[in-house]
């Protein structure tokens, strides 16, 4: 669940912001490797080094109400080292790689579902030494025509701080209202995700 805060004035509370680096996107090379030995079926698979794998898919195993559907799995060294939540009602997991420009040793990794009416916004996964973790939530989408909502990925900046990580917008989001849930346009200047390492995503309006 991502938290909410409503900030007037200065924002230092939430940590030292002058010393960040961007992070940019990346693409691994797309793979036609079978899982099938380890019970994936694949839909797509990235190759991050000579041991490691990103593969979002299905392996058959039963879920439960609240988990069930396509999934992101780290394979490495022949082993599944993670496998996430389901993304229930998803037509489709699309995955989009962001890391510094010096070093690929720690990588965050959008998992982005959606269905007819397009995105759902995407989860935030967290790659660092073999572990992880999945550090959030980020419900925002582009408004298209017709309520149609693109994704927001190719919009979005990520400033990698000492303590976390901040998300922005090159453009104007769609988000979803946490009561009527209803999407509502935010000015790209009134909202950014802020990660502090210590608890999910916090939703933050300006």
């Amino acid at each position: 669940m991502i938290a909410t805060l409503f900030l007037c004035g200065t924002t230092a509370s939430l940590g030292d912001e002058t010393h960040s680096e961007s992070l940019i996107m990346f693409q691994p090379q797309e793979i036609e490797k079978d899982f099938q030995g380890m019970g994936i079926t694949r839909d797509k698979a990235f190759q991050i080094d000579k041991q490691k794998y990103v593969v979002s898919g299905n392996d058959g195993k039963e879920g439960s109400e609240n988990d069930y559907g396509i999934r992101l799995f780290v394979i490495e060294n022949n082993e599944v080292i993670f496998r996430s939540k389901g993304m229930m009602d998803s037509w489709y997991l699309n995955l989009s790689f962001f890391s510094s420009k010096d070093s690929r040793k720690e990588i965050l990794i959008l998992a982005e579902g959606g269905d007819e009416a397009g995105s759902y916004g995407f989860v935030v996964y967290e790659l660092k030494n073999s572990q992880v973790k999945g550090i959030g939530y980020i419900d925002a989408a582009i408004r298209g025509n017709q309520e149609y909502f693109s994704s927001a990925v190719p919009f979005v900046e990520i400033a990698e701080r000492a303590d976390g990580y901040v998300f922005t917008f090159t453009r104007d989001v769609a988000v979803r209202d946490k009561r009527t849930y209803k999407y509502e346009t935010i000015s790209r200047q009134s909202i950014r995700y802020i990660y502090d390492g210590k608890e999910n995503i916090k939703e933050v309006f300006e």
